[in-house]
């Protein structure tokens, strides 16, 4: 509660400071090629150890196959090899997780190395995403401040849509392209992931 007099308190039907909660979102945190992102707590279905999957014939590079979760059968895709962070399928092995995403009606698993936490990110922290040539930034839904270090958050709309082929010098589009905003004093900005995620 904020320490303003009592009487000037009373002018404001809602509090400074009340709908916080509102305008917080919860993010999971989450390792893939050696960097840090986040996404949607509200687009998680699931978090999977590694199993093997059932492969498909004349699947995408970055599809490493199907499994079956409670009766609905699952792509599951090489998180990494899809948005570009990688130019080789990683070797699968048990230390992985897989993420369960619902993304525009449709289940989605994404292979990643690690889960870390759940943090609350405020809608004043999120900032647009900069045009970074040759970098994953299409891929993602914003910039949040997450105390002195920047944290990129995934845009699980995107990743369900496109794929950078093996090459990274074409992108596969399934769906038109959605136009993002760009906040001019980010423009000459250069972001680095962040090498850790602190809740």
């Amino acid at each position: 509660m904020s320490a303003l007099p009592k009487n000037l308190e009373d002018e404001f039907e809602t509090p400074p400071g009340a709908e916080v909660n509102a305008e917080t979102r919860q993010f999971i945190t989450f390792a893939c090629a050696g960097q840090n992102f986040v996404v949607d707590i509200m687009s998680m279905r699931e978090i999977r150890n590694w199993s093997p999957v059932t492969p498909l014939p004349g699947r995408k590079p970055d599809v490493l196959g199907v499994i079956e979760i409670r009766g609905r059968v699952v792509p599951i895709h090489d998180l990494a090899l899809r948005i570009g962070c990688s130019s080789e399928r990683s070797t699968q092995h048990e230390g992985q997780v897989i993420l369960v995403l619902k993304v525009a009606g449709h289940d989605m698993g994404l292979l990643v190395d690690s889960v870390s936490d759940i943090i609350d990110i405020k809608a004043d922290d999120i900032l647009p995403v900069p045009q970074i040539e040759g970098s994953a930034a299409r891929f993602l839904g914003g910039i949040a401040r997450q105390g002195d270090t920047l944290v990129a958050i995934l845009d699980e709309e995107t990743v369900l849509r496109e794929a950078v082929e093996i090459s990274g010098s074409e992108v596969l589009e399934q769906m038109e392209p959605v136009e993002r905003s760009i906040n001019p004093e980010l423009e000459d900005t250069e972001f680095v992931f962040v090498d850790e995620v602190q809740a």
